[in-house]
């Protein structure tokens, strides 16, 4: 988790960079840091002496000459602002935790390191077509091979320790022995993992090779040496008491201590068997010789044989817990400090020498941060291949095509956290080409799905490009640079930024950085300002996009003027969500169309939420006088391109689809005592009768 704060401008005043630089890289030559290409990166180096500062490196030694310094290549993931990350709910938000997000769908890992890269993935798709082909060819791998998904999921990954981790605790020279120990549990199940992956025999196998196999066995063999360290350095007994101690005889002064705390140990344990055989028990089970941090070394019966003790003035009660009756004795009382005083002694002494042991497996911390890369890669890729094979609808591989092919056709497109939270969600098409369809214009009442559809394809695209399968029936997509978002801008108080300032700085932000490879979502535009001047910022942003930049672009909106663009710019294309209304009743159907809704549906979804019906009279009244109103006005006159008598016909037609819905109903009821396979040749026959009308309302309701 990282804190947001501000820092002042004398912070960013690189005045001592160079030489804190100095002491910070670890260069492989002599050449001076100043001298560094990344240095003439004014602004970069600023940051970064702010940086240092923050982290405060310059206090601990342990610091200096443990980095390099590189520059970082962003052009090589697609750029994405923070309004993406929000509005497409790809991480968990810190307000709501509990939401279902894209990082929760994907994330089945079994490693935190793995967690880590799979955020990372999320939020750094990739541009280079041929690294997303093979992420894809590696998910695709462990999609079709479930038995060595499963076995690597449960029985390896999941004993793994956060090499990452440890290896940069090492590196500062920072690590115990219990790290090493864990380290050392975690390679010793590396040659296991290494035969299960050589267990693959199918057509990626040189891929699967040369990613995973080859560098494993090739990181096994470089860091056979770190087992062999600890198993020289540790002693494993200790380990089996959550005790991390250097073995009695790695040192002569060691050893010494070592022989007197086994003599110590082996007197108390007959002091048990004296003990065990006084009280009629069996030592070792009814009785048994424990230890803890504050009591030291005692003995502990159940509380059923607590009366063996009772009232005996041989031994003393310590404490009562419901695992029994812990106890000690005269004999065990002077035995146990002395015990304690010994064992101190050993660990002070072994003090220099874990030390020197963690310099040398510090020495290691290259080959450990690799093996941590390589097993969070293989993690990341069996978590995607499981919330494919897992979803409602299995997820397919789509079709990567280089940037600038200008080309994306996603067939019976799902949202992915929608369909996850068991939401029945109605598939829909999605096709860009650049000869006749870059830009989609969407309308379509309120609640309709217009923005879990533009979403939808935002995340398709997104999950495509981070090297994922996606929630399609197929999926042709073109590499796009970046994905720009405007949806759902709220106010932000305490900045004294108002909904429509935010709205403004989102989409001043989209023009400044959105290219022709970008993909563009916009929704509901203009909203947040008077009808008038709103329309006129929406038309002027969609204008620009469509005939200057040309890329991609899904735009949501109820001004139903905006339509018009279609007829000045070739590659505009207008789709509206579905919906039935008559009656003052409205049924959704979720379907997105081409054409043009040809009504507002305001009124109909304020009746759905139960508005008291004078507020939906006086409404309606007020709404029929506007309109009148308009039909005269200079906008109208611009934009609107659906005819009185188009709309009269619509209305027609929608009330004769009433009808014929309440003569398909009826002759169901005389289908309801036929057989069942009669019943659906009945209704195949009734649709088609239907179908015949030329209805548009029916065939709509007919295609979803």
């Amino acid at each position: 988790m990282c804190t947001v704060g501000q820092s002042l401008t004398g912070d960013f005043a690189a005045k001592s960079i160079t030489q804190d630089l100095e002491r910070l890289v670890k260069r492989k030559s002599d050449v001076a840091v100043d001298a560094l290409p990344e240095m003439e990166k004014k602004l970069a180096v600023e940051c970064l002496a702010v940086l240092i500062n923050y982290l405060d490196f310059m206090s601990d030694e342990a610091n200096f000459n443990k980095f390099c310094l590189k520059t970082f290549d962003i052009s090589r993931y697609v750029k994405l602002d923070t309004a993406v990350v929000k509005s497409l709910n790809l991480i968990p938000s810190t307000s709501d935790s509990k939401e279902m997000c894209l990082y929760k769908l994907l994330n089945n890992c079994k490693t935190v390191s793995g967690q880590r890269l799979l955020k990372q993935w999320i939020l750094q798709p990739l541009v280079d077509v041929n690294k997303i082909e093979e992420r894809l060819d590696l998910v695709e791998v462990f999609i079709l091979d479930s038995l060595i998904r499963q076995t690597i999921h449960e029985q390896h990954l999941s004993s793994l320790p956060d090499f990452t981790k440890i290896a940069k605790k090492l590196s500062l020279g920072k690590a115990t022995l219990q790290d090493c120990y864990r380290v050392y549990q975690g390679l010793s199940k590396l040659p296991d993992l290494d035969s299960t992956l050589d267990e693959y025999t199918g057509e990626h196998r040189v891929l699967m090779n040369s990613v995973l196999s080859s560098e494993l066995k090739e990181l096994i063999t470089d860091l056979s040496k770190f087992s062999a360290l600890i198993e020289e350095v540790l002693d494993m007994d200790s380990v089996k008491t959550m005790e991390f101690l250097v073995r009695a005889d790695f040192e002569e002064a060691l050893g010494e201590i070592g022989e007197q705390m086994k003599a110590l140990e082996k007197g108390m344990d007959r002091e048990l068997q004296k003990v065990a055989s006084e009280l009629g028990l069996e030592a070792g089970k009814a009785l048994k010789l424990e230890s803890s941090s504050h009591l030291g070394y005692f003995l502990r019966l159940t509380r059923k044989d607590e009366k063996l003790i009772r009232n005996n003035k041989n031994f003393q009660i310590l404490d009562t817990k419901k695992d029994g009756v812990r106890f000690t004795n005269r004999k065990l009382s002077k035995l146990s400090p002395e015990h304690l005083e010994l064992k101190r002694s050993y660990q002070k002494l072994q003090v220099d020498v874990v030390t020197e042991v963690i310099k040398v497996a510090g020495g290691y911390a290259e080959s450990l941060y690799r093996i941590g890369d390589l097993v969070s890669q293989l993690d990341v890729v069996i978590s995607l291949a499981i919330a494919s094979t897992n979803a409602t609808l299995p997820y397919v591989r789509p079709k990567m095509l280089p940037k600038g092919s200008g080309v994306a056709e996603l067939k019976e497109l799902r949202h992915p956290c929608l369909e996850a939270i068991d939401v029945d969600v109605i598939p829909n098409d999605c096709v860009f080409n650049a000869e006749n369809s870059m830009f989609h214009i969407i309308t379509g009442p309120n609640m309709g799905g217009k923005s879990t559809y533009i979403r939808s394809v935002a995340l398709t695209f997104l999950m495509a490009q981070m090297g994922s399968f996606v929630p399609c029936e197929s999926a042709t997509v073109t590499v796009v640079d970046s994905i720009m978002c405007r949806v759902g801008a709220g106010d932000s108080q305490l900045k004294g930024i108002s909904t429509f300032m935010a709205e403004m700085l989102e989409s001043s932000a989209i023009l400044k950085a959105a290219s022709e490879s970008s993909l563009i979502v916009i929704d509901e535009l203009g909203r947040g300002t008077a009808t008038y001047d709103g329309f006129g910022l929406a038309w002027g942003i969609s204008h620009y996009i469509a005939t200057e930049l040309k890329c991609f672009t899904l735009f949501a909106t109820h001004f139903h003027e905006m339509t018009a663009l279609a007829d000045e710019v070739p590659h505009v294309t207008n789709m509206h969500v579905s919906a039935l209304a008559e009656m003052n009743q409205m049924t959704l159907l979720y379907k997105v169309l081409p054409g043009v809704c040809d009504q507002s549906f305001g009124l109909h979804v304020a009746k759905m939420v139960n508005f008291p019906e004078r507020v939906l009279e006086y409404a309606r009244h007020k709404s029929q006088q506007l309109e009148d109103v308009e039909s005269h006005a200079t906008l109208d006159s611009l934009s609107s391109q659906i005819t009185e008598e188009v709309k009269c016909a619509r209305r027609k037609e929608r009330i004769e689809s009433y009808d014929l819905l309440q003569g398909f109903s009826d002759r169901l009821k005389e289908l309801s005592s036929s057989t069942p396979s009669d019943i659906l040749t009945g209704v195949e026959a009734i649709k088609q009768e239907m179908l015949q009308h030329g209805n548009s309302f029916i065939r709509s309701l007919a295609s979803c």
